[in-house]
């Protein structure tokens, strides 16, 4: 069977009768007034025809002819004119609209109804083509696997109700292709049930989603794999989303309401010494900031602290507002204690474990800069004759004893910044002394820690230290000028028998 042409011709052809329902009622007039003057014309009585003469009813019947004949000619012109237009609009319409219309019956055969240039653009086929190899039915073109969903919708079928189908086709090269349709449920004039669609190729949208999904289980597995835990918080509602990992990670509900309010959910989520990093973090969340980054110990699931490293990126919506942050929540924390053995190592005397000579001074002008309104002192130490002792026993031994000797220090005042400076030289400095026989009593109890006794193979080696002070600010602001006079006041104790203490004078 041939589909029904929706052309010019054709509308023009089933358009213009009904259009001219008025030509046909000027027309009826005009016939009338026919017969009536035939009838007047006809009558054998001649008065009466004089008196109908008389009364102008022949002028008037003529008229009425006339007027009929003028009617009918301009509304049929009129009415042409009408239908061409409207006929021209609407074809140019469904040939410029980028997607397909058709109608298609919902009985055995399938037979396409109407179709509009873009189906078949889309198919790969001419109308004619279908027509005459495929007999109209709309089942050849869809995806043998799909052909079910098109079959199932006569079960379905409510007159007017709307539906959307997504299915592939196989157009002419043999290209499979997405397209979706989105239609309505009709009665046919015979009231055969049809699906009236419009169809559209989704192919290229379909292939981004599936990249686009592809993508997300890729980084979903690498996530997982690495040990990363993604997280989104929601700005207005003030509500931090991690991944179900976070729990099987560090124990917790991986959802956090109200989490700017830190002090109120858990205060022990996080180091002591990290827990304000933790509070500034939660309120840049809602500063709208584009970037954001952190660093701070949580405490996992087995209540071990471990070293973490958070980084989101602000989402936006249409008038720049933050409305998101997405991203990411990595241990660290082999990386950061690597880092830490190394600065470590940096930092301190691989012997004695003390900072170094140049870390010392660092240090030491670092915190004069900071706690410059208060007394502090700096005590410098060296070992007394303890050239005899590497001489006798060995660089080894005499290793031995400076180990010994400043964890004796170190127990002493494990609060204070002790540093090496040289072979057997080291620092101590101590800040806020409150009076000069505070500085007495720590002297003397470096004094007492220096004179010590190492065994060597059962026989003890006896040590004992020389002591010069400094103090700040009397002395110096900085740790050049302290240490000058601390080495100054050194060597003043040692030519005067060592084994003791002097203040810088």
């Amino acid at each position: 069977m041939k589909m029904k042409e929706i052309n010019t011709d054709n509308i023009l052809k089933k358009g213009i009768p009904r259009l001219n329902n008025t030509i046909g009622i000027s027309l009826g007039l005009a016939a009338c007034a026919s017969v009536l003057l035939i009838i007047n014309l006809a009558v054998k009585d001649n008065e009466v025809f004089d008196e109908a003469a008389k009364m102008g009813g022949v002028l008037f019947l003529f008229l009425l002819l006339l007027l009929s004949l003028i009617v009918s000619f301009t509304v049929s012109i009129i009415c042409n004119n009408k239908v061409k237009k409207a006929t021209t609009e609407l074809a140019h319409i469904t040939k410029s609209v980028h997607a397909g219309f058709l109608n298609f019956c919902l009985e055995p055969g399938y037979r396409i109804t109407y179709a509009n240039p873009k189906f078949y653009e889309i198919a790969g086929y001419d109308r004619y083509e279908i027509e005459k190899e495929y007999d109209n039915c709309f089942l050849y073109f869809v995806y043998k696997e799909d052909q079910e969903k098109i079959k199932g919708l006569k079960e379905q079928f409510s007159n007017g109700i709307y539906r959307q189908i997504e299915l592939r086709m196989v157009t002419r090269s043999g290209d499979v292709i997405n397209v979706l349709l989105n239609g309505n449920y009709i009665l046919g004039r015979e009231g055969e049930k049809a699906f009236s669609a419009v169809l559209l190729d989704v192919t290229d949208l379909k292939n981004m989603q599936d990249k686009l999904m592809l993508e997300e289980e890729r980084y979903r597995i690498a996530a997982e794999i690495s040990n990363d835990i993604l997280f989104e918080y929601k700005v207005d509602d003030d509500i931090m989303i991690f991944a179900d990992k976070y729990k099987e990670v560090y124990g917790r509900d991986p959802v956090i309401e109200n989490f700017s309010a830190v002090d109120a959910y858990n205060k022990d989520m996080v180091h002591p010494e990290d827990f304000q990093d933790l509070k500034l973090f939660a309120r840049t969340l809602k500063s709208g900031k584009e970037m954001i980054e952190a660093e701070f110990r949580i405490k996992n699931v087995n209540q071990d602290l471990v070293w973490c490293h958070i980084r989101g990126k602000t989402i936006y919506d249409e008038n720049k507002v933050a409305i998101s942050v997405i991203g990411k929540v990595v241990n660290i924390d082999l990386h950061k204690k690597e880092l830490q053995k190394l600065e470590y190592k940096a930092k301190r005397d691989l012997l004695t474990g003390v900072y170094n000579k140049v870390t010392t001074k660092e240090i030491i002008d670092d915190y004069l800069k900071r706690n410059n309104n208060s007394k502090h002192i700096l005590m410098m130490i060296d070992i007394d004759d303890f050239k005899r002792v590497n001489d006798s026993y060995g660089h080894l031994i005499g290793d031995n004893i400076l180990v010994f000797i400043i964890d004796k220090i170190r127990r002493i005042f494990s609060r204070e910044i002790i540093g090496r400076i040289g072979g057997d030289e080291f620092i101590v400095f101590l800040g806020y002394m409150e009076s000069m026989e505070c500085i007495i009593d720590k002297a003397n109890l470096l004094r007492e820690a220096l004179s010590t006794a190492y065994e060597v193979n059962g026989q003890e080696v006896y040590v004992s230290g020389s002591i010069g002070i400094s103090v700040y600010p009397e002395d110096g602001t900085t740790y050049t000028e302290l240490i000058n006079c601390a080495d100054k006041a050194l060597y003043s104790v040692k030519d005067e028998g060592k084994n003791s203490f002097k203040l810088y004078t």
